[in-house]
């Protein structure tokens, strides 16, 4: 399977997801593995949730050798309490798939009350604190979790609070951030998709995550 026995003439264009191999073939894995680690973590009070991304997510995806799968654990920093449970309760999770050829890449993003409160700060400051800029844009991302919405709410009800033009602003900014990780995996995506089209690929990418940012965060 993967690129040598076959490739995709082109990506779907009007969706952020379509979990599929190059061959077109579902891949449900990513979502079960979602599920798992959700259901692993559920009872720690700094989770709040967990979403996927990356190849597997997008439809570019070659196999289990050649690609990982990429997922985001967000995590409520003040409850942290300074320990790292919830690396350890993953750490048997991921070595049982990596047993099974299956590589998974977790990547721990926080979030505060203060950080939130700070929005109004961010729309102005130059360059902004990337940092939150990213764990805000990326709870936009198709996740599960009990507190991923009560957060999304903390926020948005932050961004009300600005003027309209600011509030334009930081969709932008959302939207931008979640595009600059696209346009990262760019490199991979031509040499694994024939007949790639970059800037209708691009283009398409943007529309998306600005209809999905004013879902979760506008009026």
């Amino acid at each position: 399977m993967g690129i040598e026995s076959g490739s995709k003439e082109t990506l779907r264009f009007d969706k952020l997801i379509d979990a599929t191999d190059l061959e077109g073939e579902k891949n449900q894995e990513v979502f079960e593995i979602t599920r798992r680690i959700e259901k692993e973590l559920s009872d720690l009070p700094e989770f709040i949730g967990v979403a996927p991304f990356g190849s597997r997510l997008q439809g570019y995806a070659t196999d289990k050798e050649s690609s990982d799968y990429d997922i985001y654990i967000f995590e409520d920093k003040s409850l942290r309490d300074g320990g790292e449970r919830i690396i350890e309760k993953l750490h048997e999770i991921l070595l049982e798939y990596l047993k099974k050829g299956i590589k998974i890449q977790i990547v721990e993003q926080y979030f505060n009350e203060e950080n939130v409160h700070g929005l109004v700060s961010m729309v102005d400051t130059v360059p902004p604190d990337y940092y939150y800029l990213t764990c805000f844009a990326n709870l936009c991302r198709s996740g599960r979790g009990e507190k991923i919405e009560l957060w999304r709410n903390k926020i948005k009800e932050e961004v009300l609070k600005l003027p309209k033009e600011k509030q334009e602003k930081l969709y932008r900014m959302f939207s931008q951030w979640l595009l600059k990780t696209d346009r990262i995996s760019v490199p991979k995506i031509k040499k694994r998709v024939s007949g790639f089209d970059e800037e209708e690929y691009m283009n398409a990418r943007s529309r998306l995550w600005l209809k999905r940012v004013l879902k979760i965060y506008g009026e």
